[in-house]
């Protein structure tokens, strides 16, 4: 097919790992271990997305010195040795630099893969070919998901057969990635527009809006099992499977979202993502508050209805990033992950506290009030007009 090549199969394993195993097993793996305290629940889930926070600089230094190709597939023994040693780890010290490790490989090869669509390719075919190989990342979560789902009550044997599959990344990695020139330095900036200037416009907003929405978003998917466990009395295991539905749909709607993108813009598309996903937790924060019968349902319906909306911002965010980020679209895609990986990093933490006092059921509230913030804060982006064509180099393809 046109939009989609043969190495969307590794990054689908990223997919697989960062948004559907760790998800689920590195929250259950921490408390079934004996150490069911919020707060270090909290710690090793922010330490997996701490790694993703050097992405950005690590995948530019990737860009700059034309080892995008190494990078990638150095990312896949890295995580797969990181993940099969969580598996075997019994202190939470430990748990918590295996996951800075395979979160920070993971980032990275997040970033660096999608340097081979922005830089190989015209822009022209930016938004079309962003939606197919996040479907491909939407159909790595769905895998892991089944995984996970499977392994809620044998952890270790969820991790090592992540392990395995990671460790294939190498080898479908190679299968026609293409190699890309070196980025050079001079292009790390746009003419006439320093950082500081592009904060003023466009671009802090995105910051702004992505960083709340991904705060708010990850409040709830950091710690999800023990969310729908703790407050709506699903077990782990059919969180896992609910997940699996609502990701499942969402990676089917990647194309969708990528063609009503290039009709209405993306401002819109991520509009339709964040009141979506308000709408979900806002639900189940009124029926954990006022004891609503039927929480289960509601519940779950609600979950469901979060991992379809992700898709969305997920798409939006994409492309949004490309046209606002100063300098180079490396920079920019490396950028995206590490607004990703600072929401989560919040999104772990700051609501640990909050589960530790009240409970985890407290935490769709929190994400809901935080996501009206972010859909406040992006007001002037989900205007079309707002999403003109931006000037960039030609794809850097070096065949």
């Amino acid at each position: 097919m046109r939009w989609t090549e043969p190495w969307y199969a590794a990054y689908a394993l990223v997919g697989m790992m960062v948004l559907g195993v760790a998800p689920i097993l590195v929250p259950l793996t921490v408390e079934q271990g004996g150490r069911n305290g919020a707060t270090l629940v909290g710690l090793v889930v922010a330490a997996f997305y701490v790694g993703g926070l050097f992405a950005p600089v690590l995948g530019s230094l990737a860009d700059r010195t034309g080892r995008q190709r190494l990078v990638f597939l150095l990312c896949f023994p890295v995580m797969a040795l990181a993940v099969a040693g969580f598996a075997f780890a019994q202190d939470v010290w430990l748990w918590a630099l295996l996951a800075l490790v395979f979160g920070g490989a993971g980032s990275l090869a997040g970033t660096v893969a999608g340097l081979f669509i922005v830089e190989a390719h015209p822009q022209a075919e930016w938004n079309t070919r962003i939606s197919w190989f996040r479907l491909a990342y939407g159909a790595g979560q769905v895998v892991g998901l089944i995984i996970a789902a499977v392994a809620a009550a044998h952890l270790q044997l969820g991790w090592l057969l992540t392990a395995v599959l990671l460790a294939a990344g190498v080898a479908l990695g190679r299968i026609r990635l293409p190699r890309l020139r070196p980025v050079p330095s001079a292009a790390s900036a746009k003419p006439h527009m320093s950082v500081l200037a592009a904060l003023r416009g466009r671009f802090g907003i995105f910051l702004l809006t992505w960083l709340l929405t991904m705060t708010g978003v990850q409040t709830f998917f950091n710690v999800v099992p023990l969310v729908m466990r703790d407050g709506f009395s699903v077990p782990p295991n059919m969180s896992s499977l609910l997940f699996l539905v609502g990701a499942a749909i969402g990676t089917l709607l990647y194309p969708l979202a990528g063609r009503f993108a290039n009709r209405v813009g993306p401002g819109v598309v991520l509009f339709i993502g964040l009141v979506t996903t308000i709408v979900a937790f806002g639900a189940m924060a009124l029926t954990t508050a006022l004891h609503l019968p039927g929480a289960t349902v509601i519940g779950s319906a609600a979950l469901v209805l979060a991992a379809i909306a992700y898709s969305f911002e997920v798409v939006a965010a994409t492309m949004m990033v490309v046209q606002v980020a100063p300098g180079s679209e490396g920079s920019a895609m490396g950028l995206l992950n590490g607004i990703i990986a600072a929401g989560a990093v919040i999104g772990a933490i700051a609501p640990a506290f909050l589960a530790q006092a009240l409970g985890y059921s407290a935490l769709p509230a929190l994400a809901c009030g935080v996501l009206l913030l972010a859909l406040v804060a992006g007001l002037p982006l989900y205007r079309r007009s707002a999403w003109g064509p931006r000037t960039l180099s030609p794809a850097r393809s070096a065949g």
